[in-house]
């Protein structure tokens, strides 16, 4: 009998695992970050990119700058 219960125990607990983990990482991965500035004509190194990202993030949830091949690009987060 405890047998069963401590399999029934295990079971239940990796079935609300299995439910949890997709719902918790589904509400992370909802949000798209989208290129909004960018290009040499406005940033022309990595530093004049990032002063822009303090009011980037008063109007987004994050902002970030990628090097893509020389492209400075500033990506913010919906």
């Amino acid at each position: 009998m405890k047998a069963w219960r401590k399999r029934m125990t295990y079971g239940l607990a990796v079935a609300a695992a299995a439910v949890a983990i997709p719902l918790t990482a589904g509400s992370a991965s909802a949000a798209s970050w989208y290129d909004i500035a960018g290009g040499p004509e406005m940033y022309p190194n990595m530093a004049a990119c990032q002063a822009d990202i303090p009011m980037a993030k008063q109007h987004y949830l994050d902002a970030t700058c990628v090097d893509n091949n020389g492209r400075i690009s500033l990506w913010v987060l919906y």
